[in-house]
């Protein structure tokens, strides 16, 4: 299990901020918000950015 602070995104502007504990990206994006999420950024839109907190790594999720 890993720490990930996923960010609620406008465009480029992050609207909320939060951190929590998953065995993965997707998992944390999932948790994080109550509608379905899947890999990718949606152009100006909203959108989450999953970044796993000890390497750095950083995933898109756009709202299905």
């Amino acid at each position: 299990m890993g720490n990930f602070k996923v960010e609620m995104m406008d465009g480029d502007a992050v609207l909320k901020s939060t951190e929590v504990q998953s065995n993965s990206d997707v998992q944390a994006a999932k948790s994080a918000v109550t509608k379905p999420v899947e890999p990718g950024r949606a152009g100006n839109g909203s959108w989450l950015r999953v970044t796993h907190i000890a390497s750095g790594r950083t995933s898109q999720f756009r709202f299905a």
